[in-house]
């Protein structure tokens, strides 16, 4: 994989769980401003790309705090990018520092945003485009790719959030893309309107990935066939109710949610097509319904590459139950099958 360019990516998801029914969700629910504009955006910077290499089983024992939301949200996103093959990432401060500071840019200015802005809104103002923000936490070497995740809920006490709050971005199909995603390092930050002092009741999830140029990206070996969830994910959201691009077009998902989503990845650089896919309720024996497949030939968004697809049920699943998956297609014209069960969470 080469090019001469730095990918940097953004997508934003509103998390308002005091707002939705038992069983979760991503439903908007921010109290403040419209969010600004949602969806994948790429920024060049000059630069040869590094070639990647092979993916990381293990990652230096992060600096978190001890019982910190961060620490929750980072190792959970290790033990589910691990367990299903992806690799993991290893921490680093300065992307640390990064999504702190766009955290609490925006619940000081009550915005949700992956912009800012020194003349309207001045106040902890660190930099225009997330490029600028992690340069000045003197974060550079971003000859390599970038990315910026985003998610809310509409409460003040972020107990729990941290993982809460991933496992839902899991289930948004462009927060799920960049969270599985070949970055090797992040940082993240789990702030409320307590740390900051600010009367609007939110909580923002801010996760902030990066490789270098030198250390190019986590690549899967060429016959890799990979997929979140994968067999063994347990408490899996059922439903998803609201995301920044929007997965569904003309489509109010908080009034018709899609159910659990599935992400199928190659190797970038191949072609990946998805010819048959099914979900069995294991409990019932029923197939659920699920919407054609969207790969980079139908993708709404442009957001989806020739190498990944998705797959997503067209309904909330059933609580705490248990699915099996089945996906047929091909790895650059290499024929492939791929079965698992996973669980729905409560």
């Amino acid at each position: 994989m080469s090019t001469n360019r730095t990918a940097a990516r953004t997508s934003a998801v509103l998390l308002a769980f005091l707002l939705a029914a038992c069983g979760g969700g991503n439903d908007s629910g921010s109290t403040g401003p419209t969010p600004g504009p949602g969806g994948s955006s790429q920024t060049g910077i000059s630069g040869a790309q590094g070639s990647g290499g092979g993916l990381a089983t293990a990652a230096p024992t992060p600096n978190y705090a001890q019982g910190s939301e961060e620490l929750a949200a980072f190792q959970f996103l290790n033990a589910e990018r691990g367990r299903c093959g992806f690799g993991v990432l290893a921490q680093n401060t300065k992307l640390d520092a990064a999504a702190r500071a766009h955290a609490d840019y925006q619940l000081v200015n009550d915005l949700f945003t992956h912009t800012e802005d020194r003349a309207v809104y001045p106040s902890g103002f660190t930099g225009t485009t997330m490029v600028d923000r992690f340069a000045f936490q003197q974060y550079t070497d971003m000859g390599g790719a970038v990315d910026e995740i985003t998610g809310e809920t509409g409460r003040d006490d972020k107990t729990g959030f941290g993982v809460e709050g991933i496992r839902n971005l899991l289930n948004a199909p462009y927060h799920l893309q960049g969270l599985m995603s070949g970055m090797r390092e992040a940082g993240v930050a789990v702030r409320s309107s307590r740390d900051t002092g600010t009367l609007t009741p939110r909580v923002l999830l801010q996760w902030d990935g990066a490789y270098t140029l030198q250390a190019g990206p986590q690549l899967l070996a060429s016959n890799d066939v990979l997929t979140y969830p994968c067999e063994g994910t347990t408490g899996a959201d059922r439903q998803l109710t609201n995301e920044s691009p929007d997965p569904v077009p003309g489509r109010d998902l908080t009034m018709n949610p899609l159910g659990t989503s599935v992400y199928i990845a190659t190797r970038p650089g191949n072609t990946l097509a998805v010819t048959a896919a099914s979900m069995t309720n294991t409990r019932t024996g029923g197939r659920v319904a699920l919407r054609a497949a969207i790969t980079a030939a139908n993708d709404p968004q442009r957001s989806y590459g020739a190498n990944e697809a998705y797959v997503a049920a067209d309904a909330p699943l059933d609580a705490n139950t248990a699915y099996e998956v089945t996906v047929a297609g091909t790895n650059n014209g290499a024929a492939f099958t791929r079965t698992f069960r996973f669980t729905t969470g409560p």
